[in-house]
């Protein structure tokens, strides 16, 4: 699994367990699957309320995922 797409399985994690959404501009970027900015990563991050957006490039662990 490349970067791109470990980033987006940790948001869709983090969506589905805090219940939120991301803006237009994001879902955008997400159904692209293009790389994102920092610009873009931080500003997601910050919706998911997360101080440390380093753990959104994390590799997902078999139990997450389920």
């Amino acid at each position: 699994m490349g970067i791109t797409e470990v980033f987006w399985a940790n948001v869709d994690w983090h969506l589905k367990n805090k219940n939120l959404v991301l803006s237009k501009t994001q879902m955008i970027a997400k159904n692209k699957k293009t790389s994102v900015t920092l610009r873009t990563v931080g500003e997601i991050a910050k919706k998911l309320g997360i101080d440390d957006y380093a753990i959104l490039f994390e590799q997902l662990d078999d139990e997450k995922v389920k």
